[in-house]
This record gives structure tokens, sequence and C-alpha cells, in this order.
């Protein structure tokens, strides 16, 4: 589940460096799918109202109470989008918003964790978020020169698990117990997917991805 917003951190960045640290705005797609950041403007009621779907929230083991079309867009505006990003997932032929990517970046040791949820039940099961990972993958890696990702989903949350894994992402561990079942107490085993850079350019040589495409980027 994405985290709720939390007041500001002490950073390990001195201020002359934070200064040269400027957002970084997404807006990148291949054949079928489009992955940009989302501003407060764009958040519809239907985006608000899909962390009350319990189809996601079982996945996520979150609350099923929804934040509303203004605590959402408030929420939205949150994201500094350099080490928190939000990005909405949309079809290449209508723009139509279908899910959700959160990014949160260590800046210092290179690292990034991604939540995902797909909110339109029609596009669910249908490689939306296949798809959606190799552009996040390409950009996390190619383009913000980051190390390693990871991906953390509840063991019985076979849907994430699946795009974990026909994305390249290895399992790394088992996190034993880690979540408890706001339902029904029941503590849930988390499992902790990652990718290094390595890795990822290595499985890249080997594959055809076909179109990457956005602002700045040659054909």
């Amino acid at each position: 589940m994405p985290k709720m917003p939390q007041a500001p951190r002490s950073s390990l960045l001195t201020p002359l460096a934070a200064q040269r640290l400027n957002p970084i705005f997404v807006d990148r797609w291949n054949d079928s799918f489009r992955l940009r950041t989302l501003t407060p403007a764009e958040v519809t009621p239907e985006i608000a109202e899909w962390l009350a779907d319990p189809a996601i929230m079982e996945g996520l083991n979150a609350p099923r109470q929804a934040m509303g079309l203004d605590a959402f867009r408030a929420y939205v505006t949150s994201f500094d989008n350099l080490k928190r990003s939000v990005m909405a997932v949309r079809r290449r032929e209508d723009d139509g918003a279908v899910g959700l990517i959160v990014l949160e970046v260590d800046l210092r040791h290179k690292l990034g964790s991604v939540h995902m949820v797909v909110g339109d039940p029609d596009n669910r099961g249908k490689r939306v978020s296949l798809e959606a990972m190799r552009l996040l993958c390409r950009m996390f890696f190619r383009e913000r020169k980051l190390e390693k990702l990871t991906f953390q989903p509840l063991a019985r949350n076979l849907s994430a698990i699946k795009a974990c894994e026909n994305a390249g992402l290895r399992l790394e561990g088992t996190l034993r117990g880690h979540r408890i079942d706001g339902a029904t107490g029941e503590r849930l085993d988390q499992l902790l997917y990652a990718l290094s850079v390595e890795e990822y350019e290595e499985r890249s040589a080997a594959r055809v991805f076909g179109t990457y495409g956005g602002p700045g980027i040659k054909p």
C-alpha cells in the first residue's frame, strides 16, 4: 500500500546538493500504455475510489474506506516527484487511466521500491502490470541511473507476484508473518522481489521490448 503523507524528514544531502535536485516528471509510452506523472487536477472520482475497491484492498491489506476526491488530490500534492513519485498508467488509444504506480527512491543508495494497483477492473489480467513495469524499469535504470528496484507484494497477492515474475524480478526473500491482516488479525507473509541494474541490462539484451517513447526520447 502506498504510504500516506508524512512530515518531511531530515536529508543526508547538503543544502547545495539539494538545490541541484529538481522534480522529475515522467511521460513515457510503449505500443499500448503510457506512464505519466499524476497531477492533482487529473485525479478523478473514479481514481479516488480505486483504493476503496475490495479486490485491490485485499491484495494490499489496506483500509477499505475511500479517501475522497479532495483528500486524494491532497495526497498527490504531497509527492515531490524526486524521492516520491506517483504515476498514472494510461491506455495509449484514449489516455484513460487504468492504474497507479508509486515509486519511492533512496537517492543515497540508488534504490527504489514500487507499489502498483490496476484500478480499472476491465483491464485486470490484460498485461497492464507487465507493460507498466517494463516502462518503469527502463526509465528507472537507464534514465534515472538508479541501481536496484524492489517490489514487496503480500504472498496472497497472486496478480502482483505474476507481474514481478513476468517483468524479470527475482524472489530475494520471504518476510514471514510480516504484516497483520486488518480484518482477521492473521499474520501475513510478504515477499521481496528485486531487480538490479546488471540483471536488467542482461535480460534486456536478450529480449525485444518494442516501442519506448516520450518527450526527449529519440525514435
